[in-house]
């Protein structure tokens, strides 16, 4: 899996931040914080579980992966709670290149926003998304059955030109 995983300054990262409860003054904060002098570059990345043959006795692992657009692999810092990322959810982090190598680490700030098709226990799908602007959209399809509803705001999505979407079935959450 390559992501489109360009440079963003902080600004950027930002207003393509998900549900996160912080004031975006306080998330400037903790991101200079969690920068020093290697983990300098900010980008969105969706990591995802690889077959990867271990150095030791050649056995087969899987590691949580991504490759961004230099070539280079990227691996979740050894710092990172692995049991806590969501395979293919992009995510906002801090990079660090080592000049030499093929293999690059990142630091997770937070998730990323994905658009979602929320589905209440009425079966009447409601689509919310977040334009560039940062302005939320809500819209709910005009069709007689729940599976054409459904469908049509996949499709919606699909011509918008999302990567991904969430769908959340609402009777199903506790």
């Amino acid at each position: 899996m390559v992501s489109k995983a360009l440079k963003l300054d902080a600004d950027e990262a930002i207003k393509r931040k998900g549900e996160f409860g912080t004031a975006d003054d306080k998330l400037l904060d903790e991101i200079q914080e969690m920068q020093d002098e290697r983990f300098t570059d900010i980008r969105s990345i969706r990591f995802g579980w690889v077959d990867q043959p271990s150095g030791v006795d050649g056995k087969i692992e899987k590691k949580l992966m991504s490759i961004i657009p230099s070539g280079k692999f990227v691996f979740p810092d050894r710092s990172q709670d692995l049991s806590a990322i969501v395979p293919e959810d992009p995510y906002l982090c801090l990079v660090f290149e080592p000049p030499d190598g093929k293999v690059a680490f990142a630091k997770i700030l937070f998730p990323e926003y994905q658009p979602k098709i929320y589905v209440p226990p009425s079966r009447i799908p409601a689509m919310v998304w977040r334009d560039e602007k940062g302005r939320i959209h809500t819209k709910v399809q005009k069709y007689s059955s729940y599976e054409e509803r459904l469908l049509a705001s996949i499709k919606d999505f699909e011509k918008m030109g999302m990567e991904s979407i969430k769908v959340v079935f609402r009777k199903n959450e506790k």
